[in-house]
């Protein structure tokens, strides 16, 4: 697939106009032209300070970052190493149109690479099952480098700049190849708000240099840094208080929620009955003792297992029904049983088919449903009248030949999945030669 993407971008390429000379364009030097190499090479100086003025402005010195960018910088003026296309394996010249892969790991492509190869690798057959995967893969395209993922509607359909601000960049000597020449203005990363400073230029936007005041995760310092590196420790004990609301946080000044309390004591349980020693992030837990304790009519103890609070109100006190539910009482009290309606109790049996025939009754109904209805056996060749709680089995033996193809079930009244066979095989194996 690679194979084919290089050779269509190649073709692709081969009609492209003539590039434009330009001071940027791979040529080759001969001694006699050190002086038009010397105006290139203060050129290019005057391109890079112009690029980073803004930026060093504010931050008043070069960073890391920095080292970085200017890289991209010199592949991209054609100076250093070598920048080619992975897909055609092609030098990139400062005239040709190219895709950046900003938001994975920035690397230059040929456009006509980069759209035939988007195009193959969301048009490919996919090797997946499921509905679900293969639409999400015949929908993705990915990096040829970094292998991250995009859509099949982010598939390149024209030459930006690196900023993505002005199509079709023009081939200015005076300006970056690719670049537009103005500001970046790309929001920086950390979301502080702030906005690139650089012009138009590939690769990572620096960290924010900016001033900001900033306070450290425990909240004891103030301090004045880079927007960048706002976030930080002041190495102090962190000192506030843990959710235990008992004790203070001893580690040092961290970054998010404190650690649990780990200050060991002895602590009683929900009910007061039983003591444990234990650390004061679990200080609260329930023993496994009954509660015993006197519901608020006095007559009832509490069922409940072990809880804090008060127990509550009886259960049995206010609204009264008879057992089945069809009858209200008003007035009666918490110990004493309240009779029976004399009504049928009609409450759904185990089988969920019939209700209870007996009359209001105390306790549960009958597990076994009685009701006669007809029902057919399992291999489907009886039907009969039984009680609802039984299985009907006939005695007709199942004729399916099992697995093995040799022998027949068997089995009485089989449902048609029939079990593995459990004859012994007894066909002699073919013995290998030895080696």
């Amino acid at each position: 697939m690679a194979y084919a993407a290089a050779a269509a971008a190649a073709g692709d390429r081969r009609r492209l106009p003539p590039p434009i000379s330009s001071p940027t364009s791979d040529v080759v030097l001969s001694e006699s032209d050190s002086n038009s190499s010397d105006d290139g090479a203060v050129r290019r100086t005057a391109l890079e300070d112009s690029i980073f003025s803004t930026y060093l402005q504010i931050s008043g010195r070069d960073s890391p970052d920095l080292t970085k960018i200017r890289t991209f910088l010199a592949s991209a003026a054609g100076r250093g190493p070598l920048v080619s296309c992975l897909i055609c394996l092609e030098r990139i010249r400062p005239v040709d149109p190219v895709w950046s892969c900003a938001s994975g790991c920035y690397a230059l492509f040929h456009l006509v690479c980069i759209q035939s190869w988007a195009q193959q690798c969301s048009h490919r057959p996919p090797s997946v099952t499921s509905p679900a995967a293969a639409a999400s893969a015949t929908s993705d395209w990915h990096c040829p480098k970094c292998r991250l993922s995009y859509p099949k509607t982010l598939i390149p359909r024209s030459y930006i700049c690196f900023c993505g601000k002005v199509d079709d960049p023009p081939a200015d000597p005076w300006i970056l190849p690719h670049s537009c020449g103005e500001v970046c203005d790309r929001p920086l990363r950390g979301e502080c708000g702030h906005r690139c400073l650089l012009l138009c230029h590939p690769g990572p936007c620096p960290p924010c240099p900016k001033l900001v005041n900033s306070r450290c995760f425990c909240g004891s310092r103030d301090d004045v840094r880079r927007c960048a590196q706002k976030l930080f420790s002041c190495n102090k004990t962190c000192s506030k208080p843990l959710p235990c609301r008992r004790h203070q946080c001893t580690e040092r000044c961290h970054e998010g929620p404190c650690p649990p309390c780990r200050v060991r004591g002895v602590f009683s349980c929900a009910c007061l009955k039983s003591k444990e020693e234990r650390e004061c992030s679990e200080r609260e837990f329930k023993c496994d003792r009954p509660c015993t304790g006197m519901l608020q009519c006095g007559k009832h103890s509490c069922d409940r297992g072990c809880h804090s609070g008060p127990c509550g109100d009886c259960p049995l006190q206010g609204r009264r029904t008879c057992p089945c539910g069809k009858k209200e009482y008003k007035g009666v009290s918490c110990d004493t049983d309240v009779p029976t309606c004399g009504s049928t109790c009609d409450k759904m049996l185990s089988c969920r088919i019939h209700r209870c025939p007996e009359r209001c009754h105390c306790g549960p109904c009958v597990e076994a449903c009685r009701s006669v209805i007809i029902k057919s056996c399992r291999c489907g060749g009886l039907k009969k009248e039984v009680p609802c709680y039984q299985d009907l089995v006939c005695e007709r033996k199942c004729q399916q030949v099992r697995d093995c193809g040799r022998h027949t079930c068997k089995r009485r009244c089989c449902d048609g999945d029939c079990p593995l066979c459990p004859e012994v095989c007894e066909i002699q194996l073919a013995l290998s030669p030895l080696l």
